[in-house]
């Protein structure tokens, strides 16, 4: 196949590196557009106000790589343009360093990079290592890498409608003991009432409120199980529950 990359952590990032190598390993082409800086947490934002620029990069891990100075999902709809000569069969962003799990989805600039392929016709993958900022030591995308390239192989057999998008998260574990691949729903996590703690500098930061979990079916809980998530998401955020009492509203 041939394989279109991106990321939100930047062209340089291992994780986007290891991803790159097992798949060529495997025998794919690989193309990379990528943000030229880190762009993490830039969500599903997009350039309109002023043109792009892409650096053609000469990576050993790559056929044909691009530096770019815009978001996420810029760099997908503009790595899929570039490459449009040669043709994409898919387009995968990540890996990702830490989890893109739960409402974290809405925030993910690595989920927003495959939404984006996704609506633009390609499949779409999205992988993130959830690495325990605890255990840096942890921070191996090898295993994650032949996870994704699993998934990966599997989808042409399992496409998705237009703007449908798989996101896959990896435990931080030696692929020994990675104890499979399932489906999971996402965890509802910053549904929350805002909190915040000061900083040093007299600012304002964000803290998380813990919780406990009362699915078993909860990405969070399943990757926490050792267990890898695989999600189905979709650009249509509608809320799928009945509408009908909307007819009531009179002008």
């Amino acid at each position: 196949m041939n394989i279109l990359l991106t990321n939100d952590d930047g062209i340089f990032a291992p994780g986007i590196r290891a991803l790159g190598e097992t798949l060529r390993a495997a025998g794919h082409r690989v193309f990379v557009c990528a943000p030229d800086q880190e762009r993490s947490a830039a969500s599903h934002s997009a350039t309109f106000g002023r043109p792009l620029h892409a650096k053609p990069m000469a990576l050993d891990w790559a056929d044909a790589a691009w530096a770019a100075d815009g978001t996420p999902s810029d760099c997908a709809s503009l790595g899929l343009f570039l490459a449009r000569d040669e043709g994409v069969d898919m387009a995968i962003s990540g890996i990702n360093r830490g989890m893109n799990m739960g409402g974290a989805c809405v925030y993910s600039g690595t989920v927003a990079a495959a939404l984006e392929a996704s609506m633009s016709g390609t499949q779409a993958l999205a992988v993130s290592l959830f690495i325990d900022p605890r255990k840096p030591e942890d921070e191996d995308y090898g295993p994650a890498a032949r996870v994704a390239l699993r998934v990966a192989e599997w989808m042409p057999a399992h496409p998705l409608p237009l703007g449908a998008m798989y996101n896959l998260n990896v435990p931080a574990k030696p692929y020994g003991e990675l104890r499979g691949i399932v489906p999971a729903t996402l965890a509802p996590v910053f549904l929350d009432a805002p909190d915040y703690a000061r900083s040093e500098d007299g600012g304002w930061r964000y803290r998380g409120v813990p919780r406990d979990f009362d699915s078993e079916d909860y990405d969070l809980v399943k990757v926490g199980q050792g267990y890898c998530t695989l999600t189905k998401l979709t650009w249509d955020m509608r809320l799928n529950a009945d509408d009908s009492e909307l007819n009531g509203i009179e002008l």
